[in-house]
């Protein structure tokens, strides 16, 4: 039962080092594909397992606006372009927005504006190839922020769409399961 026990830690083992070494991959495919961009306007890092694009309110939207700029665009369907070959890893698009108050125009609040530019964003992602139940559209407010409020370029810093690369874990979770009792070790 313990060899039973270690063959399985071992092999959950090997299927997460090999995970970490998927996701590392991509990340490394995605900043590739992204490299023509300014470095200010977004970045591509990987936290707890998870890739992460954070693209900047400048590079996708003019400002109150969920309308993506054509550069935006251009970015997003690079993002697609390499997701589509990775069908084995989901993606979150979250809007952020910093504290300011919305007063006019066809947004209510920030959750409004946050939750129709991860929507712009997903529409993209899907006319760009993207199967629509592999992407989710969130709206964050600015309730996640990077930096303080305080000052101009902490709004513009939380003025962000991240994009989270999330794989799916349904092997991963299988190995953790318990093995079947034996007929003899069941209980009556």
């Amino acid at each position: 039962e313990l060899q039973e026990k270690a063959q399985r830690m071992d092999e959950l083992d090997r299927r997460l080092r090999a995970q970490t070494d998927a996701m590392t991959s991509l990340r490394q495919k995605v900043a590739d594909a992204l490299v023509n961009f300014n470095a200010e306007d977004l970045s591509v890092s990987m936290r707890e397992g998870k890739v992460y694009v954070s693209l900047s309110e400048k590079l996708l939207f003019p400002s109150g606006s969920a309308t993506v700029e054509p550069q935006g665009r251009e970015a997003l369907t690079k993002v697609a372009a390499v997701m589509s070959s990775n069908t084995d890893i989901d993606m979150m698009v979250e809007g952020h927005t910093d504290n300011v108050p919305i007063k006019r125009g066809r947004f209510s609040d920030n959750w409004d504006l946050s939750t129709a530019r991860a929507t712009s964003i997903v529409r993209i992602l899907q006319t760009a190839g993207l199967r629509p139940e592999r992407v989710t559209a969130a709206g964050r407010s600015e309730f996640v922020p990077i930096s303080s409020n305080d000052s101009a370029e902490g709004k513009q810093r939380n003025r962000r769409t991240e994009i989270i690369l999330i794989p799916k874990l349904d092997e991963l979770y299988k190995a953790l399961e318990p093995a079947p009792l034996a007929p003899a070790q069941r209980t009556p």
